[in-house]
C-alpha cells in the first residue's frame, strides 16, 4: 500500500534558513498508521553541522511520522516526551537533540545517522508501552514486569464450580467470562472447542488461570497474553502451534515444596498389594486436601493408563508423598508440587520422559 503525506518542515537557527516544505510517498505500512501518532522537534546543538540537517529529513521522513521540526537550540532544552493527547488516545510528541558529533539523542537513547531500525523500534517502543514503557525491560510475552504481574493477578480468583465431566468449551467459557481482560479465541481453537471433549480433572478451587490452562491443554490449545501495538493486554486462546510462548498450568514454589503442601509430608503406614494406580491415587488424594492434575497429553502420547497400571507397596510408616511418588513410578510418571496464581498448592502429575 501506497500512502502520501505532506510534512511542514521549519528549519530555523543561526543560519536564519528560510522554512521549506517537503511532499514525499511513502511506501509499505507506516508507523504511524500502526499505532499513535507521533511528532518530533528536533533541536540542533551547538557544533552540529548546518549541512546535517538536510540528511537527518531524508533518513527519518519515510517512519511516516505526524511532523518533524528543526530548530536550533536555547538553554535549558533538553529531550524529553509528552503525552498531547488522552490517556486512551495518546499523541506523542518528542523532543531530540542532533549533537555536534551528527548523532540523534533521544529519551534514554542515542542513535547515529544510520541507525534508522534503531529509531523505529524505539517508536515502536513508545507506541506499544507508552513513555513509561522507555525505561522499562521487557519480561516474558513482550510484556513489561508491571504488565506481566497485573496479567496473573487477573487470573488468581479461584473459581468455584465442578469442571470434571464438563464439556471443555463450557468450562472455558464460564472462566473467561469471569475475568475482567478482553479475550479472543482463534479459529482453530474455536474448531477444537467444537470436539465437544469433556473436562477430565476436578479444577473446583484453583485459581483461573491455572483452570483455563488446564482445560485448553487436553485439546492441544494454550492461553497467552497479548498486547497490541497501542492496546491493552488482552488474553488469547490459541492452538499450542500459534504461539511461541503460552501460559503455564501452575509455577514451581520459590518456598520448599514442604511449606507449599504440608499435608504431602505427613505419615503414615500403608501397604499396597496390586491395586490400580488410579484406586491408589484417589486414596491418598483425598487424605492429603491437595488437588491432583494429570499431564494428559503426555500419558497419552506414552500410552499410560492409570486404571490400568497394578500397583504395589510394602508395609510401612512412611510420607504420602513417598508412597505416592513410588506408586507413580511403577507407571513411568512423576510428580511435582506447583502453584496455582494464588498460591493454592496443587500436585502435577506426568511421564516420567518427556
Amino acid at each position: 500500500m501506497e500512502s502520501s503525506r505532506l510534512h511542514r518542515i521549519r528549519i530555523s537557527g543561526r543560519y536564519r534558513i528560510a522554512s521549506i516544505v517537503f511532499a514525499f510517498v511513502v511506501a509499505g505500512r507506516s508507523l504511524a498508521m500502526a499505532g499513535p501518532p507521533v511528532s518530533f522537534e528536533l533541536i540542533t546543538d551547538g557544533g552540529f553541522p548546518v549541512s546535517g540537517a538536510q540528511r537527518w529529513i531524508e533518513a527519518l521522513k519515510d517512519l511516516d511520522q505526524s511532523g518533524l521540526r528543526i530548530r536550533s537550540g536555547r538553554p535549558g532544552d533538553k529531550t524529553e516526551v509528552t503525552n498531547r493527547g488522552t490517556e486512551e488516545s495518546p499523541s506523542y510528541h518528542v523532543v531530540g537533540i542532533l549533537m555536534a558529533n551528527n548523532q540523534l539523542a533521544l529519551p534514554y537513547a542515542k542513535f547515529s545517522l544510520s541507525d534508522r531500525a534503531g529509531i523505529a523500534k524505539w517508536i515502536e517502543k513508545l507506541q506499544d508501552d507508552g513513555i513509561d514503557g522507555l525505561t522499562t525491560s521487557k519480561a516474558a510475552f513482550g510484556l513489561t514486569a508491571d504488565e506481566l504481574v497485573e496479567f496473573d493477578k487477573q487470573l488468581s480468583t479461584p473459581i468455584n464450580f465442578d469442571t470434571k465431566g464438563i464439556r471443555a468449551g463450557d468450562v472455558a467459557r464460564k472462566i473467561v467470562q469471569s475475568l475482567a481482560m478482553e479475550s479472543s479465541v482463534t479459529t482453530d481453537a474455536r474448531r477444537a472447542f467444537a470436539r465437544n471433549e469433556t473436562v477430565l480433572d476436578e479444577l473446583n478451587g484453583l485459581s483461573a488461570g491455572t483452570s483455563l490452562a488446564a482445560t485448553l491443554r487436553p485439546l492441544g490449545l494454550v492461553l497467552s497474553p497479548d498486547k497490541p501495538r497501542g492496546g491493552k493486554v488482552r488474553m488469547v486462546i490459541s492452538d499450542v502451534r500459534e504461539v511461541t510462548e503460552s501460559w503455564p498450568i501452575g509455577w514451581p514454589p520459590q518456598a520448599e515444596p514442604r511449606q507449599a503442601a504440608p499435608k504431602l509430608y505427613e505419615y503414615l503406614t500403608v501397604e499396597i498389594k496390586e491395586t490400580a494406580l488410579s484406586e491408589a491415587i484417589n486414596a491418598i488424594q483425598g487424605r492429603v486436601e491437595t488437588p491432583f492434575l494429570f499431564d494428559h497429553n503426555g500419558m497419552a502420547r506414552e500410552q499410560i493408563d492409570v486404571t490400568a497400571v497394578k500397583v504395589s507397596f510394602p508395609k510401612k510408616r512412611v510420607q504420602y508423598l513417598r508412597v505416592l511418588d513410588q506408586v507413580l513410578f511403577q507407571a513411568q510418571l512423576k510428580s511435582e508440587v506447583r502453584l496455582d496464581e494464588a498460591g493454592q498448592a496443587f500436585l502435577w502429575i506426568s511421564p516420567r520422559r518427556g
